[in-house]
């Protein structure tokens, strides 16, 4: 326990000038990825601010700049340096699956990758591993920009389809509270009208709130039906300007085939089974008790399928019991060792 102790104090304590951590709350690590010691920033400022120096630490001796240091993140440092060394590992062999003509080669590239972050995080020929990095590098020095221009192309996209995807959901919130104001406006409307008409009117009281109850119902189908209509019209209009959408497209040959997949999985045209009928309209998915009889019995996701957030972002129990019965058949028929024969 003494021992336990002693090495939680370490931890806490820069091994250079002893500050302890409990002691200087707002004391921060740092850490060099030349050598990954552990010094407190005041140290670091204290022997390096005149220029470049030789490690503290005893024995080690390496040459190390300020400007290389970073807060520690990791409170484990083989971590941290095996993060470090990944990023830039990555940073050169940044090649991805669509620049492979199939699997098998992309897996080899990707071992190939491991075994060069395995070697360098655990000190195994070290010099040898960076010598062949830096000569990679070298060679392939124009494809890396290439591909890094791409990424940075691609991850513009993926922000502006983030921005894309608030505002359609803003404005589908706006319209929605727009028709919730209007149509409480339309209630308090037809209560007062509904007051008046039974002043003065000679027809039973029932008989003239029944009336409006039907009214009220027609309507409110019709409104749900016209906001189910703007959704999608947004919907469209956003799949259109979608930046993403050109990342989606794959080019077919003429027999029209797909990337293989174990056992087919979720591309398989033909499926193994029959949906039941699921209640699709909004008068359907507001009356799930009569219209859903003979289908899937669940009261949660039919509570949800009523749920007004859930109707305007175009969300469907369809889609929850598709996706169940894909998983529960896929595969099914399939023969292993076939596919293996096929595809291997």
């Amino acid at each position: 326990m003494l021992q336990v102790a002693e090495d939680d104090q370490l931890k806490d304590m820069c091994p250079i000038c002893k500050t302890d951590k409990y002691l200087s709350p707002n004391m921060k690590f740092l850490v060099n990825p030349e050598c990954y010691h552990k010094i407190c920033e005041s140290c670091v400022d204290r022997i390096f601010s005149l220029g470049p120096a030789p490690c503290p630490y005893p024995k080690c001796g390496k040459i190390l700049r300020k400007n290389k240091f970073k807060q520690q993140i990791f409170e484990n440092l083989v971590i941290e340096k095996e993060i470090d060394i990944r990023r830039k590992v990555g940073a050169i062999y940044n090649k991805t699956e669509e620049d492979f003509p199939n699997l098998k080669e992309f897996n080899s590239y990707l071992e190939n990758i491991e075994d060069i972050v395995f070697k360098l995080t655990n000190g195994i020929d070290v010099e040898q591993t960076e010598a062949e990095l830096t000569q990679y590098e070298q060679e392939h020095r124009i494809e890396i920009i290439e591909k890094n221009m791409r990424q940075s192309q691609k991850d513009a996209d993926l922000i502006k389809y983030q921005d894309a995807m608030e505002r359609l959901k803003q404005e589908k919130l706006k319209i929605q509270k727009k028709m919730e104001l209007e149509d409480l406006e339309f209630n308090k409307l037809q209560q007062q009208d509904l007051l008046d008409r039974m002043a003065n009117s000679s027809m039973p009281s029932e008989e003239l709130i029944k009336q409006q109850q039907n009214q009220l119902t027609k309507r409110n189908s019709q409104r749900k039906r016209q906001l189910q209509q703007i959704n999608n019209q947004l919907e469209q209009q956003f799949n259109q300007s979608n930046p993403l959408a050109k990342y989606n497209v794959t080019d077919q040959d003429e027999s029209n085939s797909t990337p293989f997949t174990p056992f087919q999985g979720d591309r398989e045209v033909h499926k193994k089974y029959e949906l039941l009928h699921i209640p699709q309209t909004i008068d359907e998915v507001v009356d799930t008790e009569n219209t859903a009889t003979g289908s899937y019995h669940d009261p949660y996701i039919y509570g949800l399928a009523k749920n007004k957030e859930y109707l305007g972002a175009g969300w469907r129990a369809t889609n929850v019991f598709e996706r169940a019965l894909d998983e529960a058949f896929m595969g099914l028929g399939c023969n292993i060792e076939a596919e293996k024969s096929i595809h291997v």
